[in-house]
């Protein structure tokens, strides 16, 4: 897969701009009025040319402004997994969701245990899934799926569950999430499950997003510490920004199904 050029300055935008709107920004708050003035210095500075593009101008963020229900779906990351507060990697875009806002994931989840649960799925017109990760790490093990193939199987009785639910759902898969300082076999799984999703979303119509890469460049430039707060889960508010900035920017990218 080609490599995307990153924006930092987006990056610097998304979690400033969302402190001096009010919003949580994975928990961010402005203390003082000297902060905030560095928040606006700093938000003036980004330009519209150089954040529309990779915000505004794709299908997802539609879908956010729609005013739609979205259902979030996935494991620690989805739930909430910054050091200090469960934040979801989603919470910096929570202002321009206009709809509800459901959360139907849990810390060790894998797309096996999630289709054993199908039966509490709730019912949204939109769901965004982010699941594979823990499926990749722990392939060895009976928790989740042993094979791409396996993977992808229940990724479709995923989306039966939810059509059943929601006829004329939008579904949006996102690729088990990057990790760091594993071994080469897990990155080579990581990468064919990636692929076998994103060939099954293909076929069947469903949207796919691969935000790794895009996460990866800026960690190779950077002290992974402010970002991550271990291996697999980004920390807040910088990590939870830059995992948000990757799906969006991903988004930009995407096909869209006929």
């Amino acid at each position: 897969m080609k490599r995307l050029h990153v924006n930092k300055a987006f990056i610097t935008f998304l979690i400033l701009a969302l402190v001096a709107s009010g919003a949580s920004c994975a928990g961010g708050t402005v203390e003082s009025e000297t902060e905030m003035a560095t928040v606006e210095t700093e938000v003036t500075e980004t330009t519209e040319e150089t954040v529309s593009p990779v915000i505004y101008n794709n299908q997802l963020f539609e879908d956010f402004e729609s005013g739609d229900s979205i259902c979030f779906v996935g494991d620690s990351i989805t739930y909430g997994s910054a050091f200090e507060e469960a934040i979801p990697w989603y919470d910096p875009l929570l202002p321009f969701i206009r709809g509800e806002v459901m959360n139907y994931s849990q810390g060790g989840w894998t797309s096996t245990y999630l289709v054993s649960i199908l039966d509490e799925l709730p019912q949204a017109d939109i769901y965004v899934v982010a699941i594979g990760i823990n499926d990749v790490l722990f392939i060895d093990q009976p928790l989740g799926a042993a094979s791409a193939e396996e993977f992808v199987d229940n990724l479709n009785t995923f989306t039966d569950a939810a059509t059943n639910l929601s006829p004329d759902a939008k579904i949006y898969f996102i690729a088990p999430w990057p990790f760091l300082d594993q071994p080469d076999e897990a990155y080579v799984t990581r990468q064919e499950f990636a692929d076998a999703m994103e060939s099954w979303c293909n076929d069947e119509g469903w949207y796919f997003m691969d935000p790794s890469d895009i996460i990866l460049d800026v960690l190779e430039e950077v002290d992974t510490s402010v970002y991550m707060w271990n291996e697999y889960h980004p920390d807040q508010p910088e990590g939870i920004g830059l995992y948000s900035y990757a799906v969006m920017l991903s988004a930009s990218q995407m096909e869209v199904p006929d």
